[in-house]
């Protein structure tokens, strides 16, 4: 299958409308999770409460924090997706869709501001909620701004002042933290204790600087040299959603001009790690203790491999792309995070994910494909 042949098309398609007919929310947002049987969010009376307790610790509505747990993440990446196809056709409907996904993203960040600004909460319970969510990730943060720099760059002229004013104001957040947040109730995240914020850390600092002109936020990018420096030795980085959260960071801190060779190092070192998870199929596997299971994850390699492929024209990507996206050509059967069959040995805390389709499995594929057709224009 060729990214422009027929067969690949259909695909496409078929991706496309099933976002949006049943993750697109009325606000833009994409949910997440979502019941694979009736494909609609999942309700509190078919949720087990102590199976998501690890999750969303006293939440009374545990439904709507797993319909938003990871919106910001798949949001971007569709948005993106979407700015990636009318790139590659001019359709004016992807245009709009691209411009609706960035409305949702700046919705859920003025909700963010009732708390501080440049706070962006996972968006718990849909855009009314939002400003009464607790909890935040490196992950949904690094998505987001990757999708509204590319917005700014190559759309949205009219929201430049805006989408400047959230990168300070993000940059000014977690200064004022010292780049540290608790995450659920369990943990402080840091650079050195959770490598993949780097993501997130570095390319706001870039992003904020070069917004505001002040080399002050230059400035914060040497606390992370130690955390950078070891990379090399975490080889939890394989999994596909840490390579990508740190691929798609970094690259967006090397368009913005920051000079670190490291970053680019790096991007090969963790494609070079994650590829090893895929068979010659195009399957995906990840680890959890001595289990190994296959998951709907591999998209997110698919997904950055372009990235790889620009800052090392040596790896060719784009046949294990196709692979990975031909493996996968029906969102319903195959984008569950992990095989219905293989519950049993999940963990409990994760069982309800064998049920459910993973959102960004589906957002990944879509900005993949996309991203290939771009570039093939």
């Amino acid at each position: 299958m060729h990214a422009d042949d027929h067969h690949a098309v259909v695909l496409a398609e078929r991706y496309a409308s099933f976002v949006e007919t049943f993750m697109i929310d009325g606000d833009g947002l994409c949910r997440s999770f979502i019941n694979a049987e009736t494909l609609a969010p999942w309700r509190n009376a078919n949720l087990i409460d102590d199976e998501l307790t690890d999750f969303f610790q006293n939440a009374p509505d545990k439904s709507a924090c797993l319909t938003y747990e990871n919106s910001l993440m798949s949001t971007s990446e569709y948005t993106m997706s979407c700015m990636e196809q009318h790139a590659a056709t001019g359709d004016p409907g992807a245009y709009d869709r691209a411009s609706r996904g960035i409305r949702a993203l700046l919705s859920v960040a003025r909700e963010g501001r009732h708390y501080m600004p440049g706070y962006l909460p996972k968006p718990f319970g849909g855009v009314a909620g939002a400003r009464n969510s607790h909890e935040i990730s490196p992950d949904q943060y690094t998505k987001a701004i990757r999708a509204l720099a590319q917005w700014r760059d190559h759309f949205g002229s009219d929201d430049v002042e805006q989408i400047n004013k959230l990168f300070v104001d993000i940059a000014d957040f977690f200064v004022a933290r010292r780049f540290r947040h608790a995450y659920r109730h369990r943990t402080i995240v840091t650079a050195q204790t959770h490598h993949h914020a780097l993501g997130l850390f570095v390319p706001i600092c870039v992003l904020a600087a070069k917004a505001s002109g002040k080399q002050r936020y230059r400035d914060e990018l040497t606390q992370f040299d130690g955390p950078i420096d070891e990379l090399g030795g975490n080889h939890v980085l394989a999994n596909f959603n840490m390579a990508s959260l740190l691929t798609e960071g970094f690259d967006l801190a090397l368009s913005e001009g920051h000079d670190d060779p490291r970053l680019k190092q790096a991007i090969l070192m963790l494609w070079e790690r994650a590829v090893r998870n895929v068979d010659e199929h195009g399957h995906g596997w990840e680890s959890h203790g001595e289990v190994r299971l296959r998951t709907s994850q591999v998209t997110r390699l698919a997904s950055m491999a372009l990235i790889v492929e620009r800052h090392h024209p040596g790896v060719e990507a784009t046949e294990l792309v196709m692979r990975i996206l031909r493996q996968h050509p029906d969102p319903v059967i195959d984008m569950r995070h992990f095989r219905p069959e293989d519950e049993p040995r999940l963990h409990p805390t994760r069982r309800v994910l064998a049920h459910s389709i993973c959102d960004t499995s589906v957002s990944s594929w879509l900005l993949a494909y996309w991203r290939l057709m771009a570039r093939r224009k």
